[in-house]
């Protein structure tokens, strides 16, 4: 396997990023192994591209399944273009794929290009997959808040030094259009043929309270089953906003954007009774 930890020179940015990127190309005696496709990662708030894969065993679960991902460092940004800040989101739809396939050869169809993201990152996930559905073929998000507008008005009352994240994203008065909101994104999604619609894993855990987020996810879930949506999946189970769960909802995604049983296989040999 290889694993790539660098900077390159931004133009969309104006300054060196960070990203890493892992590949499982390297077999031993197999010799050289070309990637099947390739996961694009976003973390979540307050943290950085590094620690997901430095808490969770996805490289692993990306080296069993012959998979390139790449981990984006996009620090407080909901993968957006600030109003007082960095381009991210043109960074990450434009020149991140383009500077991929320049470098890496990481230039695979859309089919087999995916998506997925914890957190605020599960949020970006939504925004960048559904705003474009020709670049990814599925998209997986965990844990994400769904409803900004509804939070926006939650902080309306708040002192605004508590607010400057929000501020630099989306500017003083927070004007969130529908390119924003996942409601309105995934709504447009289910209007384009099914063809055209990405394939879509919304995960979340019970226990998570953060921000009300589990509940969010219920309520984007019931919205979304009324549309006429392809190929859409809400799934949960024991956890909270933590790495436990979304190390497991990797698991998932993975076997999702490869349509086979690896999820499955992993969890029946974790459940062997025969174990002490």
């Amino acid at each position: 396997m290889a694993f790539i930890n660098g900077t390159f020179y931004s133009t969309v940015m104006e300054q060196e990023v960070m990203l890493d990127l892992y590949l499982p190309n390297d077999e031993g005696k197999k010799g050289i192994t070309e990637p099947v496709g390739v996961i694009y990662f976003l973390h979540g708030m307050g943290s950085s591209h590094k620690r997901f894969r430095e808490f969770t065993a996805t490289n692993r679960y990306c080296l069993d399944n012959k998979l390139a991902i790449v981990y984006i460092n996009a620090p407080m940004s909901f993968y957006s273009d600030m109003k007082y800040g960095m381009k991210y989101y043109t960074y990450i739809t434009e020149e991140l794929p383009k500077f991929l396939k320049s470098a890496y050869n990481l230039d695979f169809p859309r089919e087999k290009t995916f998506l997925a993201g914890l957190s605020m990152g599960g949020y970006g996930t939504l925004k960048i997959g559904l705003n474009n559905p020709d670049k990814f073929g599925a998209i997986a998000p965990f844990s994400a808040p769904t409803n900004l507008k509804q939070m926006k008005e939650t902080m309306k009352d708040q002192p605004r030094e508590s607010l400057s994240t929000f501020i630099n994203v989306y500017g003083e008065d927070l004007e969130m259009t529908d390119m924003d909101d996942p409601w309105a994104l995934i709504k447009k999604v289910s209007e384009l043929p099914a063809e055209q619609q990405p394939r879509i894993r919304l995960m979340c855990g019970k226990q998570d309270q953060l921000a009300n987020i589990y509940l969010q996810n219920v309520s984007f879930d019931e919205y979304a089953r009324e549309l006429p949506l392809a190929d859409y999946k809400f799934m949960s189970w024991k956890g909270g906003h933590e790495y436990m769960f979304w190390d497991r909802a990797m698991l998932h995604a993975v076997a999702f954007f490869l349509e086979n049983d690896y999820d499955k296989e992993r969890l029946t040999l974790w459940r062997d009774e025969g174990d002490l």
